[in-house]
């Protein structure tokens, strides 16, 4: 099992708190829990085990025990609700980073919030906030990661097996406690920064849909074209069938097949 002196021996400045379990329902309500109880910014939830771990729209994240790292990140963020995409958008970079220096391998993000090896799936990351009454300013957020860092005990269900892949085939010694700090020493480097949006480059170079015929989601619309770049406020550009380009802030993309 993980422990905090493990995580906290490749951390470049401590945590004010590191908080383990060996299994929750969804280290994002525990982050949440403690943040509405007043804990302090940078405070880490992990858990070994997640019984009701949770993606984007609502969709649930697989989360065996002992092969993944489910990691929940308190943040008090100073920037506007509306650069709060800019979380998770920085996350991916890091997490692309933290997973390429350790195995050796090319991570690509699909927007906005998952990041591929080899054309499968290995991270999702979801940011949930808090906002003040007025809407105007965020109270705190939580920065959800999980990583499929080793394959799972009899692989992956079927309904995930052609789309989920592990970061390293079988389990690696030490290897999620170095991932989980290396995710954060990054992350934290960039943090204090974040309305500057210098990852944004590092975020592009990634987007491996640049340039593919895609199918696009976002709220009751629907249509096709092909992923032209994303811009500067991390809104994906896609040139549709009728011409038109559209930028999308948020929704659901997938490769069109051909």
């Amino acid at each position: 099992m993980l422990n905090k002196a493990d995580i906290t021996a490749y951390l470049r400045s401590p945590l004010p708190e590191i908080c383990l379990y060996e299994s929750t329902d969804s280290t994002n309500l525990r982050c949440k829990a403690l943040a509405e109880d007043g804990a302090p910014e940078g405070t880490l939830v992990i858990a070994e085990h997640q019984t009701a771990g949770r993606g984007r729209l609502g969709r649930s994240f697989f989360s065996p025990a002992d092969t993944g790292l489910y990691m929940s990140l308190l943040l008090r963020p100073t920037v506007p609700p509306e650069e709060a995409l800019s979380i998770t958008t920085c996350a991916a970079v890091c997490v692309s980073e933290a997973v390429e220096a350790l195995s050796g391998r090319s991570a690509g993000i699909k927007w906005v919030n998952d990041i591929y090896i080899d054309n499968r799936k290995v991270c999702g990351i979801l940011t949930e906030a808090a906002f003040s009454q007025d809407g105007h300013t965020l109270r705190y957020a939580v920065l959800g990661i999980g990583v499929n860092v080793a394959s799972p005990e009899g692989d992956f269900p079927l309904e995930l097996a052609e789309i989920a892949a592990s970061v390293f085939g079988s389990p690696c010694e030490d290897m999620r406690p170095r991932l989980a700090a290396e995710i954060v020493n990054r992350f934290m480097t960039w943090y204090p920064r974040l309305s500057e949006k210098a990852f944004y480059p590092e975020y592009r170079d990634r987007l491996f849909l640049r340039g593919k015929p895609v199918q696009i989601l976002w709220g009751s619309t629907s249509g096709s074209g092909i992923c032209l770049d994303v811009d500067r406020d991390f809104r994906l550009l896609v040139h549709r069938e009728d011409g038109t380009v559209t930028a999308i802030s948020s929704g659901e993309v997938s490769v069109k097949p051909v």
